[in-house]
């Protein structure tokens, strides 16, 4: 179960700095508040029954209560993120001028992305929050933190973009597909068989493999090249490291075999993706 808010509290804002390849030991679950997070620094990709998102830097992501996930490293930086929580009674002046149907309209969304002008503004609330968060002798304090909550929750909804980046599944996923999933995020750059993900998940390869298409959307071999090519498009962009080393970091046994699947996924080499990394491609979600 993720962490509850404090006894008697209904607001709790926390700056978090973590080691890179710090992920979530076990599937959490919020049973008295919504979140929302903003990331500084640090790749990370969440798992949810519907969906499955990588969180960048400038994004904000957002999950209500009672929803399984899973965060788990997506890059090998240091992750720094602005964690808030609330108690929807928090947030009561808001629902009650709009309907609770505003926070549902908010969070419809795991992730939300917003352009280059927007993020700083979007990151000052943050702030904003958390410094006034650590004022606890004001006797303003609390209604302060509502207004500027409840302003933050609207901007998000008013600004973020239409395109959020999130890859929604066929249908929901069962637990133990989410922690087939997880492991596959965290593994993808070993050898990584069905039989020894099936395992995981507790089932037998062939059952996994119906139940897995089924829930995803796509076969088991199909979605671990997924993984695999999102990561390296990730290091292409953000490395100069070789295409031969990429392969190795990413799974591939032959940089041949990383090449011909890249260029299936995406309709270019890594090199020509490489050198095209300022305009317009076609990447991987």
């Amino acid at each position: 179960m993720a962490l509850p808010l404090p006894e008697g509290q209904l607001f709790q804002i926390t700056h978090r700095i973590l080691p890179a390849d710090y992920e979530m030991p076990s599937l959490e679950i919020a049973y008295d508040h919504y979140s929302i997070n903003y990331h500084i620094r640090g790749d990370r990709t969440t798992i949810t029954p519907n969906f499955t998102f990588t969180q960048h830097p400038g994004s904000v992501s957002s999950l209500a209560p009672y929803i399984y996930h899973r965060t788990v490293p997506a890059s090998d930086e240091v992750y720094e993120s602005i964690l808030i929580k609330f108690s929807p009674l928090f947030v009561k002046p808001m629902t009650d001028q709009f309907g609770q149907q505003i926070l549902d309209q908010i969070y419809a969304r795991p992730t939300n992305r917003f352009s280059a002008d927007m993020q700083p503004i979007v990151y000052g609330y943050f702030t904003r929050l958390l410094a006034l968060y650590a004022q606890e002798d004001s006797p303003y304090r609390d209604f302060r933190l509502q207004c500027i909550l409840c302003e933050l929750l609207l901007t998000i909804l008013e600004h973020r973009l239409s395109e959020d980046g999130s890859a929604s599944h066929a249908s929901p996923l069962t637990l133990p597909i989410m922690e087939a999933v997880s492991y596959m995020e965290s593994h993808y750059a070993e050898p990584l068989t069905m039989d020894r993900v099936a395992d995981v998940a507790g089932y037998s390869a062939a059952y996994f493999s119906r139940l897995f298409q089924k829930q995803l959307g796509k076969s088991y071999s199909e979605y671990l090249s997924h993984i695999r090519i999102r990561n390296v498009s990730r290091l292409l962009l953000n490395t100069d490291k070789s295409i031969t080393e990429i392969a190795i970091e990413t799974g591939y046994q032959y940089p041949g075999n990383l090449s011909a699947s890249f260029r299936e996924k995406t309709g270019l080499t890594p090199k020509q993706y490489r050198s095209r990394r300022k305009k317009p491609v076609k990447t991987p979600h």
